[in-house]
């Protein structure tokens, strides 16, 4: 039974209190139901095409929730707790409005700084959340700077919906969720903290999207299970952690800590400027479209089963780009068009031969040093083809066991598949100008004439690629993360940003 705001959230409604429409303010964040605009911006040195979320100061703008379908309340910084909370007369602070609202309700932040933590009080439910919101086209900042505090936003309770707000300077965490369920976090910036965004302790089916995340000490965003139950389906779309504050120090992008943790998704989510860019330890989790570059380490760390990594690209990681580590059961993580690309160690590194690599149509391109590596003696482990290799290291192309090396010659000769049985249709590129359109820039769309061009294999393979150009353009799918479009005019536009 719904709870209206004239009742506390453990009584009953009465059955003279006017009844909230189940979908209420869910309308307001359903794709096309309300005009939502917002601005973006782009990193220096990304790649191109692909698009970003603005950085703080640009937010959401959207419509107001139809009327009817729960309270709206008002913050301002010239408020007063004591007044109605109306647009006219506002409430001074986000607890007070958190203190008053139920399910159904949404408060509007106006343009300001709120020195003060906030915890949620009551729950939402599934049809009418309760909505915490910069106003529109203004930005609410929660900055701890003054605060005893030391964690910005606690959310404890379920369908709790936070929008457009800032959340920035805590000492310890800017955004905590703990066992709370159906958790929305839209167009949202976190910074200046030691930890980013933490889901813990049971926190389950919970969506960030298109939120930012930087300039933190320990990890930008991270579900684990923090000595409660394990969390499980979260999904993160259009997501950015980036620029630890401490340089060498271990300090993950996106975290799935350990656990028996299941079932999240990562989604054109990217990472860059920490020590490991994606640190996945949650079986049956999905990224697709994610990129992770520049980071002190690894690009991608797969310690689980089921992962699947698809349409992905990881250049730039100091170290390795995809790294498959072991964590004392078997797993399988499975890659399909993905480009990696300039590792100075590894392009991909295999830590034990009980857990399994699949690999199709992919790149492994300008490795310093080895390209694939396997730490130990053992190919069974290892399923993959229509897949292109490019080392520097011509000699170091595959390596076993540290003692069983590939060239780019042994490759294209077939003594790599006569040993693994595999690779049987996959390619050598000599040259990474060949490969790609600009690898100095880098720019990894595929070159004109590229050997990537149609060498990939059509079953089992992504129907779009990184950019969501619709795959094959050709005969068959391209190696890689991205499709070359034949005809421009004929793609449709699926990796929309801006809906109307």
């Amino acid at each position: 039974m719904l709870l209206c705001r004239h009742c506390l959230d453990d009584r009953g409604c009465e059955t003279t209190h006017e009844r909230f429409f189940p979908e209420g303010l869910r309308l307001l964040y359903s794709e096309g139901a309300a005009i939502r605009v917002w601005r973006w911006r782009m990193h220096t040195n990304r790649l191109p095409r692909r698009r970003r979320p603005w950085k703080f100061g640009l937010l959401l703008v959207f419509l107001v929730a139809l009327s009817g379908h729960g309270a709206t309340y008002h913050v301002g910084p010239s408020g007063d707790d004591t007044w109605a909370g109306t647009e006219a007369a506002p409430w001074r602070t986000i607890q007070h409005a958190l203190d008053e609202a139920a399910a159904g309700d949404t408060v509007f932040v106006r343009e300001g700084t709120y020195a003060e933590h906030i915890e949620s009080v009551r729950a939402g439910t599934d049809g009418a959340p309760i909505v915490v919101s910069s106003a529109p086209g203004e930005t609410a900042k929660i900055d701890g700077t003054a605060s005893a505090w030391n964690t910005g936003v606690v959310i404890i309770h379920d369908c709790i919906h936070l929008v457009g707000l800032e959340v920035m300077n805590w000492s310890e965490i800017g955004i905590w969720v703990e066992g709370a369920g159906g958790t929305e976090i839209r167009d949202c910036v976190v910074h200046e903290a030691s930890y980013g965004v933490g889901f813990a302790a049971g926190a389950h089916d919970f969506v960030l999207e298109r939120v930012e995340i930087y300039r933190f000490d320990l990890y930008g965003f991270d579900a684990s299970p923090s000595g409660g139950p394990d969390c499980y389906g979260g999904t993160l779309r259009d997501c950015i952690a980036h620029t630890g504050r401490t340089p060498g120090q271990n300090v993950d992008g996106f975290a799935l800590g350990h656990g028996n943790q299941s079932g999240f998704e990562f989604i054109r989510c990217e990472t860059y400027a920490v020590y490991d860019g994606f640190d996945i330890s949650a079986d049956d989790t999905t990224l697709s479209q994610c990129s992770a570059h520049n980071n002190g380490n690894a690009g991608f760390k797969s310690w689980a089963d089921g992962v699947v990594i698809t349409n992905c690209l990881a250049y730039g990681n100091d170290v390795c780009n995809l790294e498959l580590d072991w964590d004392g059961d078997p797993g399988i993580t499975t890659v399909w068009n993905c480009t990696f690309f300039d590792a100075p160690v590894f392009n991909i590194w295999v830590e034990n031969a009980g857990d399994t690599l699949v690999l199709h149509n992919s790149i492994l391109a300008g490795g310093d040093n080895i390209g694939l590596a396997f730490e130990q003696h053992a190919t069974p482990n290892y399923v993959g083809n229509h897949n292109v290799f490019h080392n520097r290291n011509v000699g170091r192309a595959i390596v076993v066991g540290y003692t069983d090396e590939f060239s780019l010659a042994d490759i294209e000769a077939g003594t790599w598949t006569g040993y693994s049985g595999q690779d049987g249709s996959s390619l050598v590129a000599s040259s990474e100008t060949l490969l790609f359109a600009d690898p100095a820039a880098p720019d990894l769309h595929l070159a004109v004439g590229s050997p990537a061009l149609d060498a990939g294999t059509n079953v089992g393979a992504p129907a779009i690629d990184f950019d969501g150009t619709p795959r094959p353009q050709g005969p068959a799918h391209d190696c890689g993360a991205y499709e070359q479009v034949i005809d421009a005019s004929a793609i449709p536009r699926l990796r929309q940003y801006v809906s109307s």
